[in-house]
């Protein structure tokens, strides 16, 4: 697993979020990739969705 590269680089900001998640109470370290990624899939999923609406407008206000 040592020769596997982060695909984004490690902020101040990841490692605060690794940190909160490692004072949830009953967290261990095998839950705190799938929390992140949980929480990570609802923002991407939130920003395609608002992305998606912006098109839409754009879209409709051409016509």
């Amino acid at each position: 697993m040592d020769d596997i590269k982060p695909i984004f680089p490690v902020t101040e900001e990841l490692l605060e979020l690794v940190d909160l998640l490692n004072q949830v109470p009953g967290a261990d370290e095998g839950q705190v990739i799938p929390q992140t990624m949980t929480v990570l899939n609802k923002v991407y999923a939130q920003g395609i969705m608002e992305g998606y609406e912006k098109a839409i407008k754009k879209q409709t206000a051409k016509k």
